[in-house]
C-alpha cells in the first residue's frame, strides 16, 4: 500500500558494510520501491524499550536488520531481538561474524522466535532472497490498488499545492487570466456533464457510468428506491456512509509520522492511525460487507 520499503538497520560501523548497504538499496529499487533505510549505530536499553513500545502502536518498518555486536555502550543484537520481538512481529535479520549455528542457539536459549540468521561474510547473498520473498508478498493486486490510490492522491495534492503557489506568485493579469480560463473550463465540463445526464434513459445506464455517478449518489439513490429495507444501512451517518467518508480522508489527506512514532492523518480534525485503528477499520469494513448483503433482493 505504499511506494517506500522501510528498513531499520542497527550497525555501529556502517563503513564496513557500505557495499552491502548500497546493494540492499539497489535491490529494493529494482523491485519498484523507494529504499528508506534508517540507520542506528547504538541503542541503550531504555531506548530500545521505548522504540518497541512505539512500534507496537504504529510500525512503519518492513524489515529490521541488526548486527550482534554494536559496541560496549550499546545493547547487543540479542537484546534488540528480545525487546522488539516481545512487542512486534516484523521480519528481522540477525547477523554476525559468528557461525549462524551459535546465533540460533542464543536466540533459542532466550526464547526469541522468527528471526532470520545471516553470516556477515555472506550477508548479501543470504539476505537477498529474504527481501525478494517479502516484497513479492507485498505485490498482490490489493496492495497495488492501495499503492495506486495512495500515490495518485499524493500527486493530486502536490499538483494542487504547486498551482496555488504559482497563483500566489503570479502577476495580477496572469492570475486573472488563469482564473477565468479555469472557471470557463469547469463551467463547460459541467454543461457537458449535464447534457450527458439529460440524455440518459435508465437507472442501469447512469449507474454504470462511474465518472458521472459517485458512490455517494448510488448509496442515496438505492436508499430512496428500496425504502425501509435499506434505511439503516444506507442512510447518512450509517456505517457504510462513515467508511465512505473515512476512505476519502485517507485517500486525499496528508499523512505525517511524528517524532514519537505516531501516524497522524491531517483531515478537518487530525487523527492518529495505529494498529488498533486499522483493526477497527478492517472490522467495520467486514461488517459493512455483511450489511450490503442484506440489501440483495
Amino acid at each position: 500500500m505504499k511506494s517506500e520499503y522501510k528498513i531499520l538497520w542497527f550497525e555501529d560501523q556502517f563503513d564496513e558494510v557500505a557495499g552491502d548497504y548500497e546493494r540492499v538499496g539497489q535491490l529494493v529499487s529494482e523491485y519498484g520501491f523507494i529504499p528508506d533505510i534508517t540507520k542506528k549505530i547504538s541503542v541503550t536499553e531504555d531506548e530500545i524499550e521505548l522504540l518497541s513500545s512505539q512500534l507496537s502502536s504504529y510500525n512503519p518498518y518492513d524489515l529490521i536488520i541488526f548486527d550482534y555486536d554494536l559496541g560496549g555502550q550499546s545493547e547487543n543484537g540479542l537484546s534488540i531481538a528480545s525487546h522488539l520481538r516481545s512487542k512486534i512481529f516484523t521480519d528481522m535479520v540477525f547477523y554476525s561474524g559468528q557461525v549462524p549455528k551459535q546465533l540460533r542457539k542464543m536466540l533459542f536459549d532466550n526464547e526469541v522466535d522468527g528471526v532470520f540468521i545471516v553470516h556477515r561474510d555472506s550477508f548479501y547473498d543470504d539476505i537477498e532472497p529474504i527481501i525478494e520473498d517479502h516484497i513479492k508478498k507485498m505485490s498482490d493486486i490489493n496492495n497495488m490498488r492501495g499503492v495506486v490510490m495512495s500515490e495518485t492522491s499524493k500527486m493530486d495534492l502536490a499538483i494542487r499545492e504547486i498551482l496555488i503557489a504559482w497563483s500566489t506568485n503570479a502577476g495580477i493579469d496572469d492570475n486573472e487570466r488563469a482564473l477565468n480560463k479555469l472557471k470557463n473550463r469547469l463551467t463547460r465540463k459541467l454543461e457537458e456533464k449535464q447534457q450527458k445526464i439529460q440524455n440518459l434513459t435508465s437507472i442501469e445506464e447512469i449507474i454504470g457510468n462511474y465518472i458521472l455517478t459517485t458512490f455517494d449518489n448510488v448509496r442515496v439513490s438505492l436508499k430512496e428506491l428500496i425504502g425501509e429495507v435499506g434505511k439503516d444501512v444506507l442512510k447518512d451517518g450509517s456505517l457504510l456512509h462513515a467508511i465512505q467518508m473515512e476512505r476519502n480522508v485517507l485517500a486525499h489527506c496528508k499523512c505525517q509520522l511524528t517524532e514519537d512514532g505516531k501516524m497522524i492523518v491531517e483531515g478537518r480534525e487530525p487523527k492518529e492511525y495505529n494498529f488498533d485503528e486499522f483493526k477497527r477499520l478492517r472490522n467495520q469494513i467486514l461488517q459493512a460487507h455483511e450489511d450490503i448483503k442484506k440489501l440483495v433482493g
